[in-house]
């Protein structure tokens, strides 16, 4: 009896330890570093941010302004099919990218004996050289939208797909001043390395100028190995073997899945990867909402409500946005966190993205060569705040979480914070003892 009874304890202890020491190991398994050096100047870097159609676009310039998207993807029919749009869109340094299937209509259903086909008719011919006519090459010309497996856009056949890019292509290169036109495809609906190698192929053999390769890719973060394998691959084995196409560029025209679309972070986390694969340029998708209705309107792809409200999700572009200029380097020892640094006349900024499914404890902020920028100053103030999931709900403003001093020192400065919540962005800024004004 005794003997069992101390088994018993034995037992119960081993069970104790080793309960004890797998939370102790999760505790450190959930530390997070972050480091940001000052000196590490990267400046302007490329802008993932970019939008798709509208109902008024005037209506938006405030948001305009705030966002300084670099791209919009728009066919004129979403816009009241008003042609004045593009040179509104110009004017904050936007390149508008044209999709001409839009203007052109679609079958509805697959092989719809009753609607215009491309190759079969002069309406493509039509449509194109009266846009043409009056952007010039100031647009991207899209030649068509998700070609393959979509019943309401075509779903065309390869070949039948192949013939109706060629014919766009030559009569758009045909026209005064078209061989300097900036032409996109095949706006895939996604990315597939046989369907692509394939395109590339007919274009290379039938000398067609593609300049800017696109597809929808719609991976979030959680997959960003694979998307970073077939970037990768695509750019370093595939391309090189068709020079014809003589490809300048990558920009993906529709990012960010209907169940990602209203989450900052795996935003956030997307703009990451894709900034990671050095990718030129990026639109955000519209899916529709709760309410049924879809968000190509005047709700930026959702970033506000039907009152015109700013959603969460607003505020990461408008963060990420903020960060392009004077970006300086950032790493962080998880591939769940991402992390955007910057500077501008008022103080030095970070932003650390928790897009994984825990509350991570121990999180150190490692400061480099701040000492550069403030020689004088022995300390300085730090604000803290967070910028939650809000959903389709709207949000006013960043939650406001703690502020604190720096010591400035010869080798780092350092920043404790005590955790960072899931699926959670965080925002700090650091000043001159000035209180941060997130949005004036």
């Amino acid at each position: 009896m005794i003997l069992r009874l101390s088994n018993k304890k034995l037992f119960v202890f081993i069970i104790f330890f080793l309960m004890f020491f797998s939370v102790k190991s999760q505790i450190i398994k959930d530390s997070l570093k972050v480091e940001v050096d000052f000196n590490k100047k990267l400046g302007n870097v490329k802008s993932m941010s970019g939008f798709l159609h509208y109902d008024n676009i005037r209506l938006l310039e405030k948001n305009i302004k705030e966002l300084r998207p670099k791209y919009w993807r728009t066919g004129i029919r979403w816009s009241e099919k008003s042609p004045d749009d593009i040179a509104y869109l110009q004017s904050f340094g936007i390149t508008p990218i044209l999709v001409i299937s839009d203007l052109y209509g679609y079958p509805g259903i697959k092989n719809n004996k009753n609607w215009p086909h491309p190759l079969r008719t002069d309406n493509l011919k039509n449509i194109i050289t009266e846009v043409y006519n009056k952007f010039k090459n100031t647009v991207i010309y899209d030649i068509w939208n998700e070609p393959f497996h979509q019943a309401g856009f075509g779903d065309f056949d390869p070949d039948e797909y192949y013939q109706i890019f060629k014919k766009a292509h030559d009569i758009i290169r045909a026209l005064p001043g078209g061989d300097k036109a900036l032409i996109t495809g095949p706006s895939f609906d996604k990315y597939d390395e046989k369907e692509m190698e394939d395109f590339l192929r007919f274009c290379n053999d039938n000398k067609i100028r593609v300049d800017i390769l696109s597809w929808h890719e719609l991976r979030d973060g959680e997959y960003s190995q694979s998307f970073t394998d077939d970037v990768q691959k695509l750019k370093h084995n595939i391309i090189p073997k068709y020079p014809n196409v003589k490809i300048k560029s990558i920009i993906l025209n529709e990012i960010i899945n209907q169940y990602a679309q209203f989450s900052p972070s795996k935003v956030l986390s997307v703009l990451n990867m894709l900034e990671y694969n050095n990718i030129d340029g990026a639109c955000k998708a519209c899916w529709v909402e709760s309410d049924g209705v879809f968000n190509c309107n005047n709700s930026i792809n959702g970033l506000l409500t039907n009152k015109q409200e700013k959603r969460s999700v607003w505020w990461a572009y408008y963060l990420y946005n903020k960060s392009t200029n004077n970006r300086v380097g950032s790493i962080s020892n998880s591939s769940s966190i991402s992390s955007f640094a910057y500077y501008d006349k008022n103080g030095e900024y970070l932003i650390i993205n928790n897009n994984s499914g825990q509350k991570i404890q121990n999180v150190k902020i490692v400061l480099k060569n701040l000492i550069k920028i403030y020689k004088n100053k022995k300390r300085l103030r730090f604000d803290v705040f967070v910028l939650p999931d809000t959903g389709e709900k709207p949000l006013e403003n960043l939650v406001f979480e703690k502020n604190g001093n720096i010591i400035v020192n010869e080798k780092k400065s350092i920043i404790e914070l005590n955790n960072l919540n899931p699926q959670t962005v965080y925002y700090i800024s650091i000043t001159n003892g000035i209180k941060t004004q997130v949005e004036k």
